[in-house]
């Protein structure tokens, strides 16, 4: 039975859910990469008559539509997508992030913080998924913003502005290097933390900067996420006035670099699970590019986006059947961009291979989309980056981020997210 008590937390009345909630798994279980699909989320329901091989299009789709959510069926019907389906292939994440969840998930506690969008809910966490099963929207929340993703890496990616009608409108290249747990580590020494990171609270640090065009080039950002649910902090550097700026990074509805992503669309969702409601609405089947076969590089941009055609923005990508909390997400702040989300969460990786976004009207906005690739080693290293595409579908304008290059788990050095490296990595 779900206990609750309440609790007087920085002067805001909230209810306190004990995580012993059903998701905690039996004493004495112990989780494996061979069982982590049973006991950490469930299978997929393999659709009837399923075939690898078939290309579902507007012609052929409703014989799929208990397993295309709405979003994704508006571009097939209305925008030309086509899905190549595949197999469900299983995933698991490394040895050292099952090792840390069996050590740690049963010392999680977390409460709901209500309307206070600035009190850290979760306690007890260390490393590893910290709910097992989620029972409720808010656990599966928790899972995603600490789901395995390698304790670092680097991103060679593209960035396309593509109009449905006329095309292509620009492009950029840009290159990312991310310490995503300088704290909560599970793979790379130190473990669980970073010393410099954990004493300022750090549990993110980033620096990006951008490769072309010429008049862009250089530019860079040097930022940092702190474990309490406040906005990024950090630099910019301007080469042309050869100086870095203070700034804040990913105020609550800012289109990151005046694209259609939002700075909380990256990977699906950059904001805190407090600074939002989250409802399960069902566990269940949907198709997905979790394997999708995408190279990376530019000469093979060209062969997965089909930028000579209507609506100039469509990608070749296997999909398979995935297993999915469908979550409905509402915002605690009331100038939010977004009236609500669904979002698809996966339930062997937490991932988010699908958005749907509605604005202020309660009308459709948004469909995001995130392919992944398979690991090299999964016992060692996360999924790739396949692309991620943001169509805003009232504008019937998209932006479309074509790898060029992903690696996870390099063993960056913290010391490498200074200041004066980013001036470095600028030239």
């Amino acid at each position: 039975m779900r206990r609750s008590a309440i609790a007087f937390t920085a002067g805001f009345l909230v209810i306190a859910i004990s995580s012993m909630a059903g998701a905690k798994l039996k004493p004495g279980v112990v989780i494996t990469k061979d069982n982590w699909t049973k006991l950490v989320g469930f299978a997929p329901e393999i659709p009837p008559g399923y075939k690898t091989g078939v290309k579902i299009d507007k012609s052929n789709w409703t014989q799929y539509k208990k397993y295309i959510p709405d979003g994704l069926a508006l571009l097939i019907k209305k925008y030309a997508m086509k899905l190549w389906t595949t197999k469900y292939r299983p995933v698991h994440p490394s040895l050292g992030y099952i090792k840390a969840t069996n050590k740690y998930h049963r010392d999680v506690s977390y409460w709901d913080t209500g309307k206070d969008a600035r009190t850290r809910g979760i306690k007890g966490y260390t490393a590893g998924l910290p709910f097992p099963n989620p029972q409720n929207g808010l656990e599966v929340a928790y899972d995603y913003h600490y789901a395995y993703n390698g304790d670092d890496g680097g991103f060679h990616y593209g960035v396309y502005w593509v109009d449905a009608h006329s095309g292509v409108e620009r492009s950029e290249e840009w290159r990312w290097l991310y310490i995503i747990r300088a704290m909560n580590r599970t793979d790379i020494p130190p473990l669980p933390n970073i010393p410099m990171f954990e004493k300022k609270d750090i549990m993110y640090a980033s620096m990006t900067w951008a490769i072309e065009p010429y008049d862009k080039a250089g530019f860079g950002a040097l930022y940092y996420r702190y474990q309490q649910p406040k906005d990024q902090m950090g630099w910019i550097y301007i080469p042309t006035m050869r100086r870095t700026m203070k700034a804040t990074f990913g105020t609550r509805g800012d289109a990151w670099n005046s694209t259609d992503m939002l700075y909380e669309d990256v990977r699906g969702y950059m904001g805190y699970p407090e600074w939002m409601h989250w409802k399960l609405k069902a566990k269940k089947t949907i198709l997905a590019p979790t394997h999708s076969g995408i190279r990376a590089g530019k000469k093979y941009r060209d062969k997965t986006f089909d930028f000579k055609n209507f609506p100039h923005w469509n990608f070749k990508a296997k999909w398979e059947p995935r297993p999915v909390y469908e979550v409905e997400v509402t915002p605690k702040f009331k100038d939010y961009p977004y009236s609500k989300m669904i979002i698809y969460f996966d339930a062997e990786t937490f991932y988010i291979p699908l958005k749907i976004a509605y604005d202020k009207k309660g009308q459709l906005w948004k469909v995001l989309i995130n392919a992944f690739n398979a690991s090299p080693n999964m016992d060692k290293y996360p999924l790739g980056i396949g692309t991620s595409l943001v169509i805003d579908i009232q504008a019937e304008h998209a932006t479309v981020f074509p790898s060029y290059n992903f690696k996870a788990d390099q063993g960056l050095r913290p010391g490498k997210f200074t200041l004066t490296n980013l001036r470095k990595m600028a030239k």
